[in-house]
């Protein structure tokens, strides 16, 4: 077969079976978007909790409430993590971990 033509037909069952394919696998991946969302909202509820714990720790060793700042605005909610959760997103919260060690006593 030479670029541009069009493949063969090919047989009515050869084409309902790989349709079923395709509907196995998008259900198999509707279950993996699905796990993996469930996953994301269990690791943002954590990480909230866990800038929570630190904002009310920060005073008792020496620094301040708003050193331990949220990387985006906590009234944007989870999805501004889910935005913004990149490389550029961990870079700020090392640098963020990295600046809150320095001014630790």
């Amino acid at each position: 077969m030479t670029i541009g033509m069009n493949p063969p037909p090919q047989p009515l069952l050869d084409r309902s079976s790989q349709f079923r394919q395709c509907l196995r696998q998008r259900l198999r991946l509707a279950r993996e978007i699905a796990a993996l969302r469930a996953r994301f909202a269990t690791a943002v509820h954590d990480y909230e909790r866990v800038l929570r714990t630190l904002q009310l720790l920060a005073p008792t060793v020496g620094l301040s409430e708003q050193d331990v700042v949220h990387p985006t605005d906590p009234e944007w909610g989870p999805a501004a993590l889910l935005t913004y959760a990149d490389g550029y997103f961990l870079k700020g919260e090392q640098d963020r971990i990295d600046r809150l060690l320095h001014l630790m006593p």
